[in-house]
């Protein structure tokens, strides 16, 4: 049983304010970085990847570089390569426009017209954002992913 000295009752803080340690970031590979992708979309985050059209055709830098932080958000443990390329999506804004892309590498919305073709690589992304089956497609460099509206992910390989 503990006494205190001298027949005081004082209380010593004893804490430390030390900074946390911070966590080593181990990059996520093959089988492990898949895995990963595969995960189920927050809902909150497929909200905010299907209501591109919103800011209409002519999009702020300040909005695109809040819908890049977004997906480093949501996906905190990967590494800035291993993050999408962009995001692919069915344009709601109406005739002539079809789809839309969000290029994270060059940071850039745009809405593309029938027959345009969209950059960077994301054209194989066009047919399955197209799809109403799918919410938006994540273009990556060697594999795309179907989301769903629910957050379900389909992943194709190239």
């Amino acid at each position: 049983m503990r006494r205190p000295i001298l027949g005081l009752n004082t209380r010593v803080e004893t804490s430390l304010d030390v900074a946390p340690r911070q966590q080593a970031v181990v990059r996520l590979e093959g089988a492990a970085l898949e895995k990963r992708l595969r995960l189920k979309r927050s809902s909150a985050f497929i909200e905010t990847m299907t209501k591109l059209d919103v800011s209409g055709v002519v999009v702020s830098k300040g909005k695109v570089q809040e819908l890049i932080d977004q997906i480093s958000s949501e996906f905190p443990e990967l590494a800035v390569d291993q993050l999408p390329l962009g995001i692919v999506s069915k344009c709601y804004l109406g005739n002539p426009y079809e789809v839309h892309s969000l290029d994270t590498r060059l940071q850039i919305l745009d809405h593309y017209k029938r027959g345009e073709i969209v950059p960077n690589g994301m054209e194989k992304a066009r047919r399955l954002a197209m799809h109403p089956s799918y919410a938006y497609i994540e273009v990556y460099m060697n594999m795309i992913a179907a989301i769903s509206l629910s957050g379900e992910v389909s992943m194709i390989k190239e």
